[in-house]
């Protein structure tokens, strides 16, 4: 009589080892004799096995040597909603001890209307510490530096991941602050308080988001927050014509409804689209941080198009979007808002001319300035994370701010300005950042949706637009044709572009007049 099987728990390092290994041709039988467990128990893990390569994906390498299953916490939603407080203060630079995390998990218990039963237990914060890799919770210096070890460790992991894609399938997303009407304030400021008291610089705020894939080949069109449902500017206007994906939150912030909305109708097509047209297969990977923003990797999962979280506190050193991107990014939407700001019209004061500028003029500045984003720039930036990625050399000029000190002193009243005020004015996006409150985490854990009841009032835009009428956009291209016609810069395209819409306007002009009746124009 054979003897029983004795029975061998492994861990979930060891069921990722297997499933890779039965990918690579070797025998489930073979498998199941080395690791010590059954054939139907191996059967098992590729029934689950993307549950398990999810939830792997966003654990450290030290809990799956030691975890065994992807069971979650009984308390999941406070388990997170504790993970995002915790995140948050970390960033931050915060030491966090074990009795404050406890008493925080208490304060979010209650917020949630969760059991009040509930008591933090030290087991409890031990089996939260481990869930989410967490080695030690005190933190030294003012601001917690990046992880250089965690770094090094997750390029072998990310290695492995990515060992089946090619670098067109593997994308990287990120959010940014843009404080789009901030100017270098400290001169400026005061010239304005003299002939306007009480006068305070502008501070409304969007959010852009900004995505591309690992050979820059396809810049996913960004993604632009608000506050406003519906700005003035909006009015009359195709909103299939912007260049960026608009939506609205009641502070102008990325929330889990808004990512996963644009994981899903954005992200999700537009990669679709990309691997057709390339002939690639259709298979994605998306790399995000682990903001609070930012849903749990399960729910960014569509066919084999997936999201996976980069490790907590290595984005600095090797996220892609943060070596300088964005960085550039906002740096060449500045120069566009200056130069907007120093166009002649002696009657109006630049605080006059800063007032005018509404968010559709900023969406399409920082569209072209995403659109002049090189390719070697956004090459350059996978470097620290993918090293053996291998393209044409390009000569990419560095980010400087010293490039905005000529166009600054050009301003009426910052004649003097300093490079300081200018580095200043280029961080007030990162000083300006609004912290999210407990109310707010378990809002996005609890996935309340985005508050649509901002009017068009909220963006402060003072202009409209008004329809205008075929035979005035007709003459206005016929006049636009002339001139790029007797342009030296203009190319073919350039001209068959303006006489498309020429002819547009001139064949809409038309069919609104074949429509009338005689009657309509009786008196």
């Amino acid at each position: 009589m054979a003897s029983k099987r004795k029975h061998n728990s492994c861990t979930l390092k060891e069921k990722l080892e297997v499933l890779k290994r039965l990918d690579n041709g070797e025998s489930a039988t073979q498998l199941s004799i080395e690791f010590g467990v059954g054939k139907a128990t191996i059967s098992d893990w590729k029934k689950k096995r993307a549950k398990i390569e999810q939830f792997c994906s966003v654990t450290s390498e030290n809990t799956l040597e030691k975890r065994q299953t992807t069971t979650v916490s009984s308390y999941d939603k406070l388990d997170e909603a504790l993970y995002l407080w915790f995140s948050q203060e970390r960033q931050k630079g915060i030491p966090i001890t074990g009795p404050l995390i406890k008493e925080k998990a208490l304060l979010l218990n209650i917020l949630m209307g969760g059991d009040p039963s509930f008591s933090a237990s030290c087991g409890f914060l031990d089996r939260w510490k481990k869930r989410h890799g967490i080695r030690q919770l005190t933190v030294t210096g003012e601001k917690m530096s990046a992880d250089s070890n965690a770094a090094a460790e997750y390029l072998q992991e990310f290695k492995e991941i990515t060992s089946s894609y090619s670098p067109q399938q593997v994308y990287n997303a990120d959010e940014t602050g843009l404080n789009f009407k901030a100017l270098p304030t400290k001169s400026l400021a005061s010239r304005e308080e003299k002939s306007a008291p009480g006068f305070k610089m502008d501070k409304q705020r969007l959010t852009v988001l900004a995505c591309s894939n690992a050979s820059a080949t396809n810049k996913i069109p960004l993604m632009v927050i608000g506050k406003s449902k519906k700005p003035r500017c909006f009015k009359n206007m195709n909103m299939n014509a912007l260049p960026v994906y608009y939506k609205n939150q009641k502070k102008a912030w990325m929330d889990r409804a808004l990512f996963q909305e644009w994981f899903e109708k954005q992200f999700v097509p537009n990669v679709r689209a990309y691997n057709e047209e390339n002939g690639l297969p259709d298979r994605a990977l998306l790399l995000i941080d682990n903001a609070p923003s930012h849903p749990d990797d399960l729910e960014l999962v569509i066919g084999d198009i997936k999201a996976i979280f980069l490790p907590p506190n290595v984005t600095s050193i090797i996220q892609p979007m943060d070596q300088g991107v964005l960085q550039a990014l906002k740096q060449n939407y500045r120069k566009k808002l200056l130069r907007s700001l120093l166009e002649e019209n002696e009657d109006l004061t630049i605080l006059q001319k800063l007032k005018k500028i509404t968010i559709k003029d900023v969406i399409f500045w920082v569209a072209e300035a995403w659109e002049n984003t090189s390719v070697g720039a956004l090459q350059k930036s996978w470097k620290n994370l993918w090293p053996d990625l291998q393209f044409v050399e390009e000569v990419v000029p560095p980010v400087n701010e010293c490039e905005l000190l000529p166009l600054v002193k050009k301003i009426p009243g910052c004649e003097n300005v300093e490079k300081e005020c200018v580095d200043e004015w280029t961080a007030v996006d990162d000083k300006g950042f609004e912290e999210y409150t407990d109310e707010d985490i378990v809002a996005q854990v609890q996935g309340v949706p985005a508050d649509d009841s901002c009017s068009s009032e909220d963006e402060g835009d003072a202009q409209t637009t008004d329809i205008v009428p075929h035979s005035a956009a007709a003459s206005a291209f016929d006049l636009a044709l002339r001139y790029v016609e007797q342009h030296a810069a203009a190319t073919p395209n350039d001209v068959m572009f303006i006489r498309r819409w020429r002819n547009i306007a001139s064949s809409s002009r038309f069919s609104v007049l074949r429509q009338k009746k005689i009657t309509d124009f009786r008196s």
